[in-house]
C-alpha cells in the first residue's frame, strides 16, 4: 500500500488510495487456510520377555529430568511476548489518557454554536482549528474566535469537512489503526504506514468535500485550510491543522480525478482486495497421525526377538544387555548415566583432572565460563542419576523363569519367527524413518543393530542353545545385578564429590 497509495491518488484520485488501506485492514480478518496432510506413524511397541534367554537385566528404568522454574514459565520466549505485550499496553493507555485529558479540556470552556443532525457543534478557547472528535457522542469543536477567523463560505467548508469524517467512519478507523499500530510499536513500518493513513484520510475527506462544491469554494476551502494549519493534532480526532501535509494536501487538491477514473479506482480496489488476501493468508499444515502398528512377534520368541521389538518402539531403551545363545550369563549392567565422567564427546572428567574442548586442566585453571559449563554438565548427570533404578527383585524373578530344559522343535519354530520379526522390523523402520527422526530416534543405527540381531538369529546354534542352558549361573546374575547397583551407588558419590569441590570453590 505505500507503494502504490501516490501513483493511485494521480491516477484515481485521493478517495482511492485511501480505499487502498481496507487491503491490510481486511488481512487481520483473513482466516488461516490449513492443508491437511496424512502421516503414518508406528505406534509403541512394549519389549518381549524370551522364556528362553530371560536375561533381560536392562531393567534399568531412566525418567526424564523435570524442567526448571524458568522453562516451566515459558522460558525467553514468554519474558519477550510479556515486554511485548507490556509496552503495546503502556503506549495505548498513555495516548488514551492524553486524549481524555485534552477532550475533558475541550469541553470545559466549550459553550454551544450548532447541532447538525446527531453532531454537535461547540466552541472552545482549547481548540485553534475546527476538530472532530467522539465516536458515541460526536462533536464538532471550533474556536471561540471562528467567525472572526474564518468568513462565511470557509467556515462553512470546514464545518462539512469535519462532518464527513463522521460520517464515513473515520475515527473509528483512527482507533482501530492506532491498535495495531500499538501491536507493532518495535515495528518502524508501522507508525510510517500510520502516518501515511491519516494523510490519506485527511486527502480523501478533502476530495469528499470538493466533489460535492463549486469551482469557486475551492479557493476558499484552500484558505481555510491554510488557515487551520495550526500544528497540533489529537490522536483518536480528525482535524485541519497539519502544519507538516498543508502542501501535498493542497497539491492533492489540484489533482481532482474525473468521475470515471474514480469509479474504475473502486473496482481496482475490489479486485486488490480478491487477488491479495489468498496470496498473503497465513497458511498452516494440520497433521493427523495414522498410527501403524508393526507385526508383533509371538511372545516366545528368539533371543534377536528382543531387539527387534526394541527397535521398533519410538525411543530405544536406555543400556539393554541381551544374553546370546553362546554366552547366556549376562554381563554387568553399566547405566549410561552412571558413568558420571563422559559428559560429553568435549568435556570428561576423570579423577582431578577435567578434559575440555581437548585441554587437560585442573579446575582451579578453567575459566568462568568453562566452569559454569562443568556445573552445568555435573547438574543434569546428577539430576538424571536420581531418576536411575535397578529392580533387582524383577531381574531375579526372571532369572527363576529360565527353564532347565527346552524343547528343540520350540526352539528351532522360534528362530524361524526370529527371523521373520527380524526382517518386519526392517521393513518398519525403513517405512516410518521420517517420523523416527522427527522423534530424535536415529533409524540408521537402530536398523545396524537389528540387521545385527538378524545375523546373530541366522547363525544360531541349536546344539549350543541346549548346552547353554546348563551353564547359566544364577549366582553369578545376582553377582552383576549388585555390581551395577554398587555403580550407581559409586557414580552418585562421585558426582556428590565434584558438586561439593564445586560449592567450596564458589563460596
Amino acid at each position: 500500500v505505500l507503494i502504490l497509495r501516490e501513483p493511485v491518488r494521480r491516477y484515481f484520485g485521493a478517495r482511492a488510495a485511501y480505499g487502498l488501506w481496507l487491503i491490510p485492514a481486511a488481512r487481520m480478518f483473513m482466516p488461516t487456510l490449513t492443508h491437511t496432510v496424512e502421516r503414518r506413524v508406528p505406534v509403541s511397541i512394549s519389549p518381549m520377555t524370551d522364556p528362553i534367554h530371560a536375561s533381560a537385566l536392562s531393567m534399568v528404568s531412566v525418567s526424564v529430568a523435570q524442567p526448571s522454574a524458568f522453562e516451566r514459565l515459558g522460558g525467553w520466549p514468554m519474558i519477550a511476548l510479556v515486554v511485548w505485550g507490556a509496552a503495546a499496553a503502556a503506549l495505548f493507555l498513555s495516548r488514551i489518557i492524553a486524549f481524555h485529558h485534552d477532550r475533558s479540556a475541550i469541553l470545559a470552556t466549550s459553550r454551544p454554536f450548532e447541532q447538525a443532525g446527531s453532531v454537535r457543534i461547540v466552541r472552545s478557547s482549547e481548540v485553534t482549528s475546527p476538530v472532530a472528535l467522539g465516536i458515541i457522542d460526536p462533536i464538532i469543536a471550533v474556536p471561540a474566535d471562528f467567525e472572526r477567523l474564518y468568513g462565511l463560505r470557509e467556515r462553512r467548508l470546514v464545518i462539512e469537512h469535519e462532518l464527513a469524517h463522521h460520517r464515513s467512519g473515520d475515527l473509528v478507523a483512527n482507533l482501530f489503526a492506532f491498535v495495531l499500530l500499538c501491536l507493532q510499536w518495535f515495528n518502524p513500518l508501522a507508525w510510517v504506514a500510520h502516518a501515511a493513513f491519516r494523510f490519506d484520510q485527511e486527502a480523501a475527506c478533502d476530495a469528499r468535500v470538493l466533489d460535492k462544491a463549486s469551482a469557486a469554494d475551492r479557493a476558499d476551502y484552500g484558505r481555510a485550510i491554510a488557515k487551520a494549519a495550526s500544528g497540533r493534532a489529537l490522536l483518536f480526532a480528525s482535524a485541519l491543522d497539519r502544519r507538516n501535509s498543508l502542501h501535498r494536501r493542497l497539491q492533492s487538491m489540484l489533482k481532482s480525478s474525473n468521475p470515471a477514473r474514480r469509479v474504475a479506482g473502486r473496482i481496482m480496489i475490489v479486485g486488490a482486495l480478491a487477488v491479495a488476501l489468498p496470496l498473503t493468508a497465513t497458511r498452516a499444515i494440520e497433521y493427523v497421525d495414522i498410527p501403524v502398528r508393526a507385526a508383533t512377534p509371538p511372545r516366545a520368541a528368539s533371543p534377536a526377538a528382543t531387539a527387534v521389538a526394541a527397535a521398533a518402539v519410538a525411543q530405544p531403551a536406555p543400556a539393554v544387555t541381551a544374553v546370546t545363545p553362546a554366552r547366556p550369563v549376562a554381563t554387568p549392567i553399566t547405566p549410561a548415566a552412571a558413568m558420571p565422567n563422559q559428559f560429553h564427546d568435549d568435556l570428561t572428567i576423570s579423577g582431578d583432572f577435567i578434559t575440555i574442548d581437548g585441554q587437560r586442566k585442573r579446575w582451579e585453571d578453567l575459566t568462568p565460563a568453562e566452569k559454569t559449563r562443568v556445573r552445568e554438565a555435573v547438574a543434569r548427570a546428577r539430576a538424571s542419576l536420581q531418576n536411575v533404578h535397578i529392580d533387582r527383585d524383577k531381574i531375579m524373578r526372571e532369572v527363576a523363569n529360565i527353564p532347565n530344559k527346552v524343547d528343540m522343535a520350540k526352539i528351532r519354530s522360534d528362530v524361524a519367527r526370529g527371523q521373520a520379526s527380524a526382517a518386519e522390523a526392517l521393513r518398519n523402520i525403513e517405512a516410518n524413518r521420517a517420523a523416527m527422526e522427527r522423534a530424535g530416534v536415529q533409524p540408521d543405527a537402530i536398523e545396524a543393530t537389528v540387521a545385527k540381531a538378524l545375523q546373530s538369529v541366522q547363525a544360531v546354534d541349536l546344539q549350543s542353545v541346549r548346552r547353554s542352558l546348563a551353564t547359566i549361573d544364577r549366582g553369578k546374575i545376582a553377582h552383576d545385578v549388585a555390581g551395577a547397583e554398587q555403580s550407581v551407588q559409586k557414580a552418585r558419590a562421585e558426582l556428590d564429590r565434584l558438586q561439593a569441590r564445586m560449592d567450596a570453590d564458589h563460596n
